[in-house]
């Protein structure tokens, strides 16, 4: 039997941003390896007209939809739509669902998800907490949006010290528009920095990925961070200032602790398929969640293919896993079409 899967990705302009023209490239790549399975595959667009795109994919009647959309009408926080609407249709759809998506998309939630359950992150604050008198301390803050991924508005000017909360509110009031007009504030680690991917086994368990860390050029102006640039400028200096490495042999990276951390942020965030936790280890050793991604972008030049080409997974292997993941958890444990 002919399976068919519906890539599912926004609708993107040819004037976007860099990290939303990405999603085009990503959702070619995966189209590309469906087919190398044997699949056929077909890109189904998620715009303003819900009523098309629904029209569209009840069109190709597709056994699986492979959810790349990671905003809906340009915001992040809205990506949630996307599996809502698979779940609507009745159709699969790869990844997490709504609710991981929403619960993760809000730094400030997901904070204190993580502080509920013992899992380490950065004190932190948001508008809204701050203008109720939450501060936690004077120092150094790394101001981020909110509801925003891809590093939207991150820049050197983020990482900031404040002696008190008025401080602070001026700093992130000032910052808020150029992030979607909503930021939080978390302690800055100044330390190292480290990404692992983690992708369903053929039982649905996560599995750990071999662990990622972003090198920083020590002659780097400013903090050593992920900046926009830093990611989706290749021609900036602060792209350049950052590599990628998997030899963490003999550099005292607490691989171990990071792994568990990662692992129980599946469990508590409800996290499918795949996922990607990013860490921050300070400089005495400890470890913190700075991010939980439950969409991270898979194009062949992601930081998550990368982890899987290092375990000996292609882009194919990669995406013919997610999709078996999908197909187990909709036929009750048995992969069935």
């Amino acid at each position: 039997m002919n399976m068919r899967v519906a890539v599912m990705r926004e609708e993107v302009g040819d004037n976007a941003s860099p990290d939303a023209l990405d999603t085009v490239a990503m959702a070619r790549a995966v189209a590309e390896s469906l087919e190398q399975c044997g699949w056929s595959a077909r890109q189904v667009l998620l715009g303003q007209n819900v009523r098309a795109f629904e029209d569209e994919l009840a069109g190709f009647d597709p056994h699986v939809v492979f959810n790349l959309v990671e905003s809906f009408a340009g915001q992040a926080s809205l990506a949630s739509v996307a599996p809502a609407l698979c779940r609507k249709a009745g159709i699969p759809c790869t990844g997490s669902d709504e609710g991981a998506l929403a619960a993760a998309a809000d730094k400030a939630l997901s904070r204190r998800m993580m502080a509920a359950a013992g899992i380490p992150a950065p004190a932190g604050t948001s508008l809204q907490e701050l203008r109720r008198g939450l501060f936690p301390g004077p120092g150094c803050y790394i101001v981020k949006s909110r509801f925003e991924d891809a590093s939207l508005g991150l820049d050197a000017d983020c990482v900031v010290e404040a002696a008190d909360a008025p401080s602070l509110l001026r700093v992130m009031e000032t910052l808020a528009p150029r992030m979607a007009g909503d930021c939080v504030s978390e302690r800055y680690v100044k330390g190292r920095e480290f990404n692992l991917a983690l992708l369903a086994a053929p039982n649905g368990t996560p599995r750990p990925l071999p662990l990622a860390e972003m090198l920083f050029d020590p002659a780097m102006k400013g903090p050593a961070i992920l900046g926009y640039a830093a990611k989706w400028h290749g021609e900036s200096e602060a792209y350049a200032a950052s590599v990628r490495s998997f030899d963490l042999d003999g550099t005292g990276a607490p691989t171990a602790e990071m792994i568990r951390a990662g692992l129980r942020c599946w469990e508590i965030f409800g996290l499918a398929g795949y996922a990607r936790v990013d860490f921050r280890v300070s400089e005495r050793g400890e470890i913190f969640v700075i991010d939980v991604n439950p969409n991270p972008c898979i194009a062949p030049d992601s930081g998550f293919v990368a982890a899987a080409r290092k375990a000996g997974l292609t882009h194919g292997d990669l995406v013919h896993a997610i999709v078996d993941d999908t197909l187990r958890r909709a036929h009750g444990g048995s992969r069935h079409v």
